[in-house]
């Protein structure tokens, strides 16, 4: 079923337009964006664009390696975002708390192949965290697009459809035969 998120015409999981990998503790997601690399770019490091979409809301504009702090909302802890690489508009790697994401970006058409490992502390979080992935950068493609939305991130995720996405994420990660 269509995601319930205001508005939103996210296409079933079977469709599965964000794809995503669990292979040896790294969660891997891919998406194609229609917008152009540069602008991808800016969604990625500046606060004031990724407010709008992400869980993930820096102190500072990620540019530049070095020290740095996220937070989800005023009500969320303070996590290290500390930028390891930050090399526009290709990659940027910084710290989640404990864990590491790396977004790479590509060239695509006329739009932006986006990649997202994010190296799990604790794999047994994968599933759930696939899920809000998945909602985050729905929003993400759907803002690149023109449209208004709102950010899908904590409470409001849990209300549109990340169960049954995590469900299904789970089924996918489960190895086979067990």
């Amino acid at each position: 079923s269509p995601c319930a998120h205001a508005g939103c015409s996210m296409t079933p999981m079977t469709e599965k337009p964000i794809a995503a990998r669990l292979h040896l503790g790294v969660l891997s997601l891919n998406a194609q964006l229609d917008a152009p690399q540069a602008e991808v770019w800016r969604h990625l490091v500046d606060p004031a664009l990724t407010v709008l979409w992400s869980p993930v809301v820096p102190d500072r504009i990620l540019d530049a390696v070095g020290p740095a702090t996220s937070q989800e909302d005023e009500a969320s802890p303070v996590v290290d975002a500390t930028v390891s690489e930050s090399r526009a508009p290709w990659v940027l790697e910084h710290r989640w708390g404990p864990d590491m994401l790396t977004w790479q970006l590509a060239p695509s058409g006329e739009g932006t192949q986006l990649h997202l490992g994010h190296e799990l502390s604790d794999v047994t979080q994968a599933a759930d965290i696939a899920a809000g992935w998945y909602l985050c950068l729905d929003v993400l493609r759907r803002r690149l697009l023109g449209e208004d939305v709102p950010r899908c991130v904590g409470a409001d995720a849990m209300a549109h459809e990340w169960a049954e996405l995590r469900d299904a994420y789970a089924v996918e990660f489960t190895p086979k035969g067990e």
